[in-house]
């Protein structure tokens, strides 16, 4: 509620698991989302248990698999990756806890679409400085 402008909330454990998994690959992103899941599922009412950590773990499973096979990244298709995972994260979880199509896509539209540009924003700034430590060491080969 700190960050909260205009009722549009940023996701910064999403951009975390973006960040990991663009680092780190497939098993890291998909454990660091099902992670962070569990620690929303805390506050999440009972019947919705387990809906962020299919959500996240899927997210970062994705985020990895693009990681893997789109190597060395820049900055905007880090953000175009983190604005197509922040409405799948919400897709996945509306779906999750059972809401019908209306009730998404009206979703979509007053919840999701503030969110992302909120998050896209933060995670933006985040690429942006992150992004000189972030350098992945070449391979040179084994040396004899």
């Amino acid at each position: 509620p700190r960050v909260e402008i205009l009722d549009a909330e940023p996701s910064l454990l999403l951009i975390l698991i973006v960040i990991c998994a663009l680092r780190h690959g497939t098993l890291a992103g998909c454990f660091m989302g099902f992670v962070a899941g569990l620690f929303c599922d805390v506050y999440a009412p009972i019947e919705w248990l387990g809906a962020y950590s299919l959500s996240f773990c899927i997210v970062g499973f994705t985020v990895g698999q693009i990681e893997e096979s789109i190597i060395n990244l820049n900055l905007l298709p880090k953000i175009v990756v983190l604005a197509i995972v922040c409405f799948l994260n919400d897709l996945i979880y509306f779906f999750a806890i059972g809401k019908n199509g209306d009730e998404i896509l009206n979703s979509l539209f007053s919840v999701s679409i503030p969110n992302a540009i909120y998050t896209l924003i933060l995670g933006t700034l985040c690429f942006y400085l992150i992004n000189p430590f972030a350098a992945k060491k070449k391979y040179d080969g084994y040396k004899i």
